[in-house]
């Protein structure tokens, strides 16, 4: 036999048995208990008053606050009455906790612990939510904010997002100080009311009020992973918790072309501006951003391999030498492939003002949500350079806060390992992930007080689910309440 022959099935056979050392490995590690972070998880808990939850969630549901982007759409008083209506809701808050209000747009609560040296922690949640309109042929199947309970089910705007994290919270503390119970450590909460336009009233000064007060977080809890239901076909229906530990960044930037204005009958020989911006558009829809997967994503899919098929286990396990292969499946979704790269996507375009006159100027919105090892500025000078023409002007649009990717938590820290534990007690079925969120949240206001920010809401969702959130029919199940409640309560009582 050559000698070549020889060694290329050596090779061969010492690549597969690395491989194949490399999958039992992680299988292995996978697979085994997780030491407890805390101790005596399956601890007996108060019993919350579950029937009263869903009443007073019902009443969240039915106050309108919805956040337009025509701020004069905005209806205030409906904000101030929130605010008002949880005072009712949640007298012993109320009466132990020290409350602020940030206009109406932040609400901030403090919860005295044991241990003034023990670091607080941060809960965010918003109140506010997306329109409920109807649009053509899809219609609401009960009115969107009649929080109405039919057939073990809530109906209503802000039942996914995001006002059950708000009451969750809520309900869990009211529970508990009736129990006449004081938490180890500081809690502080942070109810944003305009995080669906950037949370910049909201959030944003809620944040700088606790940095001017020199606040450090163990860490910091919002929205943003849910446990996914029938979401990864290689998990055959078995949920998976995506706890996001990182987030995506956001930027908008405008593209303005000019020409030559005057009668539409003599037009320049070299188009005008809207073919000039058009010409440009068709330029960046043609060069998009490379793919790679972040180290979030890769621990993730390495964090699957006890739970898939041996081939795809081999893959995942081993993916420094199988991540062409993943990038590659990953680019045949929307959904997979927005998570492996930056993404850009033409949002609003304006031009010309009547259909025989040449405009002088056009111009286009491009939002941006930026992977981790991406920028800003770097994004900009993609954009520059595959428009390929000094007459396209780029600039930031200056309508949302715009920011770069925030930076990962740490999977091994003790924020990720506790919601993990008291996972496998609350969802013994799940399969607890770290996460990349490719949308935008309030953290981004947060991120210069904790290293330590997860984003993680304890709701079951299947793929209908989630396409209700900023959609039609949005609400939710109560034994999905029930669980998630249950979910809190068990995280308080071991911060």
């Amino acid at each position: 036999m050559p000698l070549l022959l020889i060694a290329s099935i050596t090779c061969a056979g010492g690549l597969f048995l690395v491989c194949f050392i490399r999958y039992f490995f992680l299988k292995q590690k996978y697979t085994l208990p997780r030491e407890d972070s805390v101790q005596d998880m399956k601890m007996p808990l108060p019993a919350p008053d579950f029937k009263g939850f869903v009443r007073r969630f019902s009443r969240m549901i039915q106050i309108p606050t919805v956040s337009w982007t025509d701020l004069s759409k905005r209806d205030i008083s409906q904000f101030i009455r929130f605010q008002e209506e949880l005072v009712d809701m949640y007298p012993r808050v109320h009466q132990i906790m020290t409350r602020e209000v940030c206009s109406e747009f932040g609400l901030i609560y403090h919860w005295k612990g044991r241990d003034p040296k023990k670091k607080p922690v941060l809960f965010l949640a918003h109140y506010d939510v997306v329109p409920a309109e109807e649009k053509g042929g899809e219609a609401w199947g009960r009115p969107p904010f009649s929080g109405l309970v039919e057939a073990g089910i809530l109906w209503g705007r802000g039942t996914l997002d995001i006002k059950c994290q708000l009451a969750f919270q809520m309900e869990t503390a009211e529970t508990l100080l009736e129990q006449d119970w004081t938490p180890d450590r500081d809690i502080y909460f942070a109810f944003g009311g305009d995080e669906e336009i950037s949370g910049m009233e909201g959030a944003g000064n809620m944040a700088a009020l606790f940095k001017k007060r020199g606040l450090e977080f163990e860490f910091i809890m919002d929205e943003g992973g849910i446990i996914a239901r029938d979401q990864l076909a290689f998990l055959k229906g078995r949920p998976a918790a995506l706890i996001g530990l990182a987030e995506k960044g956001f930027v908008t930037f405008q593209i303005k072309a000019t020409g030559e204005s005057g009668h539409s009958s003599m037009p320049a020989l070299e188009g005008t501006a809207i073919s000039r911006l058009a010409k440009g558009i068709v330029r960046l829809e043609k060069k998009p951003f490379p793919r790679r997967l972040d180290p979030v994503m890769a621990n993730m899919l390495e964090r699957f391999v006890p739970y898939v098929s041996l081939g795809l286990g081999l893959v995942f396990a081993n993916l420094w030498l199988t991540r062409p292969l993943v990038l590659s499946i990953f680019s045949k979704n929307k959904s997979t492939d927005s998570l492996i790269r930056t993404t850009r996507a033409v949002t609003v375009c304006r031009a010309g003002e009547q259909e025989n006159i040449l405009p002088s100027e056009a111009s286009c919105l491009v939002n941006h949500r930026i992977l981790p090892g991406d920028s800003i500025d770097g994004v900009r000078a993609y954009a520059q350079k595959a428009l390929n023409d000094p007459g396209l002007e780029v600039f930031l649009a200056g309508t949302w806060l715009a920011n770069d990717p925030l930076p990962a938590a740490d999977v091994g820290g003790r924020a990720f390992g506790l919601v993990q534990n008291i996972l496998a007690h609350t969802h013994s079925d799940v399969i607890a992930v770290p996460f990349l969120v490719n949308g935008s949240t309030d953290t981004k206001h947060y991120r210069d007080l904790t290293d330590q920010i997860l984003r993680f809401t304890p709701l079951v969702l299947t793929p209908a689910d989630v396409a209700s959130i900023h959609g039609i029919n949005e609400k939710v199940s109560l034994a999905n309440l029930e669980k998630g409640l249950e979910f809190y309560i068990r995280l308080f009582c071991h911060l």
